[in-house]
């Protein structure tokens, strides 16, 4: 059975670790506690020790019909809507590439990859959910696979833009799936990465009371500086951070925080009371005034593949064992 394995930091293979505190799974009510710790050496914050694939399952619900609902009929989606939702996300990898081939790591619903192909771009995916597969697959007739990156076998140096957007921060090891995103591009391939910011503010303040740590689904939480360090053995350099704070996250957070520190409950988003809109509005003004900034609470940032990097797999770099 694939169970729990302790591990060194996964950015520079420190072994000297700090405990945050123990984390549950906020979200669903899952059962179970999860040490957060904080990597003295590059600050780098993760579960440890590292719930394997098999122990996490059950964390991640596979009824999710609106998913499903959506990934049947992408096809009779409006495409003015999904450029709405989808087009600044374009316009961020065009600034860099002109279509060609793109991969996509999760890609859920598929939206965005539909989205691309109407858009003239070869797209290809990969997710962890074998039924997501099967119905984007189906619907768009495009190569997706099932399962983890490093087990798709993708031929090497056959994409110029690799995206995961909110996704490195669920894998079990980021070091290993970018080891793999440097065999798999070409020479100047774009790299996009959507991940939260463990250096916003709100994240040291509210410590387990913080959304985004989401346990135990995200094992991994980045800050720019340690994912910078990340991407820089893997080949790639960074060209540009966009950070943002969703309003989605500040009312996550505040339900958090009124749950476990003030007893209170009801729903924030659904169907807040009087108290919650007087606070989401609060912390509205709080999220416009760092939006953008390096302490915002979510950050998409890309990376170029360096000329010297090559096809080598071996993510180079400093060296990280498990413990």
């Amino acid at each position: 059975m694939d169970v729990s394995v302790a591990v060194a930091c996964d950015v520079c293979g420190g072994r000297h670790q700090e405990l945050m505190f123990l984390s549950t799974d906020r979200l669903f009510g899952r059962e179970g506690s999860f040490p957060l710790v904080r990597c003295r050496d590059c600050g780098l914050i993760f579960i440890n020790p590292r719930p394997g694939l098999e122990e996490l399952a059950p964390y991640y619900p596979q009824d999710d019909y609106d998913l499903y609902s959506k990934a049947a009929g992408l096809k009779d989606r409006s495409l003015e809507e999904l450029g709405r939702l989808l087009g600044p996300r374009k316009g961020l990898i065009e600034k860099y590439r002109k279509p060609g081939r793109l991969l996509d790591i999760g890609f859920g619903d598929g939206s965005f990859l539909y989205f691309m192909q109407e858009c003239g771009w070869d797209v290809a995916g990969v997710d962890f959910n074998q039924k997501m597969v099967e119905l984007v697959g189906g619907e768009l007739g495009v190569d997706v696979r099932a399962g983890q990156l490093q087990d798709a076998g993708f031929e090497a140096g056959s994409f110029d833009v690799v995206t995961l957007w909110g996704v490195l921060e669920h894998v079990q090891s980021p070091r290993e799936t970018l080891a793999e995103i440097k065999r798999i591009t070409g020479e100047g391939a774009l790299l996009v990465i959507y991940t939260q910011n463990a250096a916003a503010p709100e994240a040291r303040l509210l410590r387990d009371d913080w959304f985004i740590y989401e346990a135990p689904r995200h094992l991994y939480s980045f800050n720019p500086d340690n994912l910078a360090r990340l991407l820089a053995t893997a080949g790639f350099g960074v060209s540009e951070i966009a950070f943002e704070t969703p309003l989605y996250y500040c009312q996550m957070n505040w339900q958090y925080f009124k749950e476990s520190r003030l007893g209170l409950k009801g729903d924030v988003i659904h169907s807040p009371s009087v108290m919650d809109r007087l606070m989401v509005k609060a912390l509205d003004y709080y999220r416009r005034a760092v939006n953008g900034r390096p302490w915002s609470s979510a950050m998409t940032v890309c990376a170029v593949k360096s000329r010297d990097a090559g096809a080598n797999g071996d993510g180079g770099g400093e060296e990280n064992d498990e413990v």
